[in-house]
């Protein structure tokens, strides 16, 4: 949801030397998954901001399906690092007495459900946030993170 310069990604991502850094951008871009939102001139350069594509900030079913144990476990390391990132931002920035008036808010509980009733759960919540996921930047908006993890127990051998 953010956009960025080559030189913000590099403040972000302080131990990623600029070559790597650098090459690892040209690729993102020339797979897809980058995109330029804006192109100014600065000394004579230009400097470009980059966002995520739209429909490339997921995995497809397929994607999914064709991913390794390891690379599961590095996307989901990737994904909750991200999260960790953003809290730390907020957080070290934020009036600790006024956590909830802003709306931060985190847990976790064990719910027990057939395929049917997660399939439900899952149906119930999409319904709920897709009236607000178009949503843009707005002076009255502001924003937030909404993740969600749902992780099965291990299967029990037959």
């Amino acid at each position: 949801g953010r956009s960025m310069t080559t030189q913000q990604l590099a403040a972000a991502l302080p131990g990623i030397p600029q070559a790597s850094l650098y090459r690892h951008i040209k690729h993102l871009v020339e797979s897809g998954i980058f995109q330029t939102v804006a192109e100014t001139s600065v000394n004579g350069a230009i400097e470009r901001t980059y966002a995520i594509a739209p429909g490339q900030d997921s995995l497809s079913p397929e994607e999914l399906a064709g991913m390794s144990v390891s690379e599961h476990v590095e996307t989901f390391n990737l994904f909750i690092a991200s999260l960790s990132e953003r809290f730390a931002r907020y957080i070290e920035g934020a009036d600790l007495t006024h956590l909830r008036e802003d709306g931060l808010s985190y847990n976790g509980t064990a719910i027990y459900l057939s395929e049917e009733e997660r399939a439900m759960l899952a149906t119930a919540f999409m319904n709920a946030i897709v009236p607000f996921i178009g949503l843009g930047p707005a002076p009255e908006r502001k924003r937030y993170t909404l993740a969600s993890i749902v992780i099965p127990e291990e299967r029990k051998s037959s």
